[in-house]
């Protein structure tokens, strides 16, 4: 089940790779899609051959079509609409595509909180993520781009910035989507009051510090999961550290 998890986070980063394609796209970068498309179809049939071997080769009849789309490109997390034939597309065989009803008819209910508790897993990894992505950027604005001494310097921050964005995006796509299938699994509300869903004005970082003396503004602007101790091990981080002790007034949407 944990590598059905990772064979859908390779279908998120290639379904973000195929959205790029433009007329700019070169042949060789369309090539690495179409190649990177092809290993990840070898990986799913390997999937579905194990979930017929223990289930039957009909476990995903009646088995509604299930959309992979940005879910952290709109703040109301809308999910963009696909069309099937591709393995970014393919329904893996988990309890959360599946459905619950169906898992029920299949004797597959002891899976169901087994995903649950990966599905967790996986959310804190991908938030410390972006916790990782965000504290970069707000390094580099503060450093590289306004200090920067020419304009190589600058184009290259820049640079440095818009590969950071790129990694937030595709961490907060698969965190909304882990999020998506958290509630297709029945997931209690308490665990989704924890998990909430990532919204575009949460991915913001600061570029200014204020005064540390000023008083009623701790964590007042911060998003919620910058309160949580996701890994257990921030406090070896002394750059995350002085982040959070950061009371942070300006904020630049990624």
């Amino acid at each position: 089940m944990a590598r059905a998890l990772k064979v859908e986070e390779s279908q998120i980063v290639l379904l973000l790779d195929a959205h790029r394609i433009d007329s700019r796209t070169t042949k060789n970068q369309r090539l690495d899609i179409s190649c990177h498309r092809n290993r990840l179809q070898l990986q799913i049939n390997g999937l579905v051959q194990t979930m017929a071997t223990f289930v039957g080769a009909d476990w995903d009849n009646g088995l509604d079509a299930c959309e992979h789309g940005d879910s952290g490109s709109d703040e109301d997390g809308t999910f963009i609409t696909v069309s099937p034939g591709n393995a970014e597309h393919a329904i893996l065989p988990l309890p959360s595509y599946i459905g619950l009803p169906w898992c029920g008819a299949l004797e597959l209910n002891g899976l169901i909180e087994e995903e649950l508790q990966l599905r967790q897993g996986q959310a804190n990894d991908a938030l410390h993520e972006i916790q990782l992505a965000l504290a970069d950027k707000a390094v580099l604005f503060c450093t590289e781009v306004q200090h920067g001494r020419n304009y190589a310097v600058t184009t290259c921050a820049w640079k440095k910035v818009s590969d950071l964005d790129t990694l937030v995006k595709r961490y907060s796509m698969i965190y909304n989507w882990c999020q998506k299938q958290m509630v297709a699994l029945g997931a209690d509300q308490s665990i989704l009051d924890q998990y909430q869903i990532l919204n575009k004005k949460d991915l913001t970082v600061s570029t200014m510090v204020s005064d540390p003396n000023a008083r009623g503004h701790c964590h007042d602007s911060l998003a919620w999961f910058w309160t949580m101790d996701i890994p257990k091990d921030t406090n070896k981080n002394d750059w995350m550290s002085e982040c959070k002790l950061c009371n942070l007034q300006s904020y630049i949407s990624t």
